[in-house]
């Protein structure tokens, strides 16, 4: 059943706030959640700085709005939500101590095991006012059950339809959603929801067969696409021998679900003819949160919705911009599932505004590196993850897929690169142990003699069936800490 069943388009369309946004804005998303913040504002009697124009604010009004949501939405928490109703007594902190960006350290954090263990705790709403529930395990494989009002969902389309004409589509132009196994997954009824109230066109197809993912695309006359990186780089490798991928006029490729490497940016977008832009989102806060610019230097966030910290993930407390840690959010104006301060376990770095697109008043999230419980440790306890493996080993353009197996011989640390390639032959095998071996993290295990000489299997394409979100690395040490 679509999103869009239980709610006339027409009526959607007149709730959309991206409806309102000026023809002449150059950054339809930004130009949304200024108007939210001061039409919120507004309401609640702050005096707004002077502007000419109703889709900008300053970064200090903004930030008001923000805090100003934040307890809003404690209140509702404590009055409506099970899990939160005793916690901030018991914490001694009340809504009207957050003032500050500072004053948010006070507030406890909520973590992603309690959600899983009593998910309808954290609902604000009544089972018959959800008008829907999404469900994700994640990279962690524990169920989350996420509960959307009706609000809820509009405001979503909303942000979602925001962030589309961000990135140039228009009227005319077609989103191809490219998700293999899961056709009814929770961003594609969203992104299709989102274009057909702006007009756009959609189409959805959940075959892992490429030949027919390229036909449903040239028979809906795509001119986007959006998708996992790992499984559109795994169309273009196969594809891109046979097939003029430029030929296809696709205007803009979106990457989501997954970390994006910049080989395969740069493979994907020396094949497309096109700039291929990386998204940032997760269930639990609505599916789309950050996206990036044709800069491609971070990605704009849904302030508007979302309240962005990044921690010391051993301290808890707040590090300056620029600097890496443990991404926090809260959801400003959720109805169904709360969730404030909730530690996503994703490594992170923000960036202050503005941003040579001309955004003003957004901060961005530098591209996250990848979640801290997807990390291996290896030799004297280096942290290794998918994105550093993806980044070399996808400069060589025969490797269409691979998956790292972690043994123990003896005291050394074994690392077997099962690689799905066209081409298996010594010479590909000794560039991909040159390549794994450059990596800093391998390279001084080596030089430590804890870590082996990486070691490279060959196995036939087509044989390493692909799934969604498949674990890149498998830890297979009994003890390894």
């Amino acid at each position: 059943m679509e999103i869009l069943d239980s709610m006339k388009a027409f009526f959607v369309r007149r709730m959309l706030l991206s409806r309102k946004v000026p023809k002449d804005c150059e950054n339809p998303l930004e130009g949304w959640m200024a108007i939210k913040a001061r039409e919120t504002l507004r309401k609640s009697g702050y005096k707004l700085s002077a502007y000419d124009r109703t889709d900008t604010i300053s970064r200090k009004d903004f930030e008001e709005y923000q805090l100003l949501r934040f307890r809003e939405q404690m209140r509702y928490a404590e009055a409506e939500a099970p899990h939160y109703r005793n916690l901030y007594k018991d914490a001694g902190v009340r809504p009207e101590d957050i003032r500050t960006y500072e004053d948010l350290e006070k507030v406890p954090f909520t973590y992603s095991h309690e959600l899983a263990e009593n998910p309808y705790t954290f609902c604000g709403a009544s089972a018959t006012k959800l008008a829907r529930e999404f469900t994700t395990t994640g990279t962690s494989g524990r169920r989350k059950t996420i509960g959307f009002t009706s609000g809820d969902l509009v405001s979503k389309v909303d942000i979602i339809a925001s962030a589309l004409s961000n990135i140039g589509m228009r009227k005319g132009d077609s989103l191809h959603i490219m998700f293999p196994t899961v056709s009814a997954w929770d961003p594609s009824l969203m992104m299709s929801a989102a274009c057909k109230v702006l007009g756009y066109g959609s189409s959805t197809c959940s075959e892992t067969d490429i030949s027919v993912q390229m036909k449903v695309m040239k028979e809906a006359g795509s001119t986007h696409i959006i998708g996992l990186p790992s499984f559109i780089y795994r169309v273009t490798a196969l594809m891109g021998k046979e097939t003029d991928l430029t030929a296809l006029g696709i205007k803009k490729i979106i990457s989501t679900s997954e970390p994006l490497s910049e080989s395969v940016r740069k493979a994907l977008e020396d094949a497309w003819g096109c700039k291929v832009l990386d998204v940032w989102g997760m269930t639990e806060m609505g599916l789309a949160c950050a996206v990036e610019c044709d800069e491609q230097d971070g990605l704009h966030t849904d302030e508007a919705n979302i309240l962005f910290e990044v921690i010391d993930p051993e301290t808890g407390k707040h590090v300056p911009a620029g600097q890496e840690g443990e991404l926090v959010v809260s959801g400003l104006n959720s109805q169904g599932t709360v969730l404030l301060r909730y530690r996503t376990k994703d490594r992170v770095s923000m960036q202050d505004p503005p941003c040579r697109c001309g955004m003003s008043f957004n901060k961005k999230l530098n591209k996250p590196r990848g979640r801290m419980d997807m990390q291996s440790k290896v030799g004297m306890g280096y942290k290794v993850y998918p994105l550093l493996f993806d980044e070399v080993l996808f400069k060589e353009n025969d490797v269409v897929e691979y998956q790292l197996k972690i043994t123990k011989e003896d005291y050394k640390d074994v690392l077997t690169f099962e690689v799905e390639t066209p081409a298996p032959g010594h010479e590909l095998e000794e560039r991909i142990i040159s390549l794994v071996s450059s990596v800093k993290e391998i390279s001084d295990g080596i030089a430590e003699d804890l870590i082996e000489r990486p070691r490279v299997k060959f196995v036939d394409v087509g044989s390493m069936e692909y799934s969604a979100k498949a674990k890149k690395i498998l830890d297979l040490r009994e003890n390894y800490d």
